[in-house]
Formats: structure tokens, sequence, C-alpha cells
């Protein structure tokens, strides 16, 4: 392959990586939900999207000190395993099966749907940032 293109073939899976694995965890998240509970009902749903949408608010709470605040990226040392997202994906799937029993303890389905958005986005971004700083050490 000529230089040109192998930049092109690199830097293709690098835009999408980030958008592929929250698609692969957030539908596979509702799927073991829907596994679980049966289609859920509208309130259901409107709960697992009001937990993920928590779970982003926490995420920029820690992470930044305003709503607005602007932070330059560095990429330039992404190494391809980190772009795999295993235990980012099958990690938060695991869990979100797991927290799936809670309906046998009482919870309410409501409470586990919103439990399993917050997983979603918080899990999936906490494991990958493990897996960065694994990563960058090999």
């Amino acid at each position: 392959m000529t230089d040109g293109r192998s930049r092109a073939a690199r830097r293709q899976p690098r835009s999408r990586v980030g958008r592929d694995g929250y698609t692969l965890s957030v539908w596979g998240a509702g799927a073991m939900l829907i596994a679980a509970y049966g289609v859920p009902e509208p309130g259901e749903v409107f709960a697992f999207v009001a937990g993920a949408v928590l779970g982003f608010g926490l995420l920029a709470a820690v992470a930044f000190e305003s709503p607005f605040e602007e932070r330059a990226t560095d990429d330039s040392d992404l190494r391809v395993a980190s772009m795999v997202h295993v235990l980012g994906t099958l990690g938060t799937l695991a869990v979100a099966y797991g927290l799936t029993g809670l309906r046998d303890w009482g919870v309410a389905d409501p409470v586990v749907f919103g439990a399993v958005g917050v997983l979603v986005i918080v899990g999936y971004n906490l494991a990958l940032l493990a897996e960065a700083v694994v990563t960058r050490r090999l």
C-alpha cells in the first residue's frame, strides 16, 4: 500500500472509533434490556436515555471546569490496540447484563433502565480511559 493510501486507511478507523464503540455499547445494552424485560414502555425508554444523558453530565462535571471550556486534544500517540475497545464495549455489556437482574431484587424497571443508561456512558468512557493508559505503556 502506498504511503498516502496507508495514511488514509489509518485515519478512517481513528475518526470512527468513538462513534462505533458507543453504537455497539448502547445498542448492545438496549438489546440486553429488551431480552430481559421485553419491549420497553415509553417511560423505560426515557429512563434509559435520561440515564445516558446523566452519565454524560457526570463525565463532563469531572473532566471540565465549565460546560463551555475548550480543550485541545492530541491523539498523535494513539495506539492501534486502544482502538479495539474490547474492555469498553464487552465489559460494559457484561455489566449491563448483570444489572438486568436487579428486577429480581425488587428494583423498579424504569430504575434499572436508567441505571443501565448511566452505566453505558460512564462505564464505556472509564473503560476507554483504562485501555488508553494500558496501551500507552505497551
